[in-house]
């Protein structure tokens, strides 16, 4: 009986530390941006640096990406995340391409919060349009949005009926 107590023991003694080595690995792994760069391929990279920064509920983690477009997906997919295009303003506006990825996130967010009043800080009037377009026809938002598109052709496909499924 006293070595079954002891076996027991032993056990459990084993289990629980096996048990903490394995949340102390995870809470490493998810909450160190250190080893992301060498994860692998680029989706492994961003799922990486995207779950280091989403544990520590830091964006900064993101910087730390060498590759740009691991960079700009982390703060896109945060952003979209936690609901806030704060972190969407750490996109550098150097030319009009970045304006494009920071557009791009700020719209992300919009559509991943369904919110189409984030649309207004989009500056570039192709992904503003787009923004409120997604709100009409993904989201079912008020067609009164349609209003706020600026590019005709966009504007007449978004108060065109919906296409009758068949």
């Amino acid at each position: 009986m006293q070595r079954v107590i002891i076996a027991v023991a032993l056990g459990l003694v084993a289990a629980a530390a096996a048990s903490a080595a394995a949340t102390a690995q995870t809470a490493q792994s998810h909450t160190d941006a250190a080893g992301c760069s060498e994860s692998g391929p680029l989706p492994n990279q961003i799922r990486c640096f995207i779950d280091a920064a989403q544990s520590a509920g830091d964006v900064g983690l993101c910087d730390s990406a060498y590759d740009f477009a691991v960079r700009f997906n982390c703060i896109s997919l945060y952003a979209e995340r936690s609901a806030d295009p704060a972190p969407c303003e750490r996109i550098p506006i150097r030319n009009n391409r970045m304006l494009l990825l920071r557009d791009s996130c700020i719209a992300g967010v919009a559509a991943a919060t369904r919110s189409p009043q984030l649309c207004e800080q989009v500056q570039l009037a192709v992904v503003r349009d787009g923004c409120f377009l997604t709100q009409v026809v993904e989201f079912d938002g008020a067609a009164e949005l349609c209003a706020r598109i600026t590019k005709t052709a966009v504007k007449e496909l978004c108060f065109a009926p919906p296409a009758d499924p068949k």
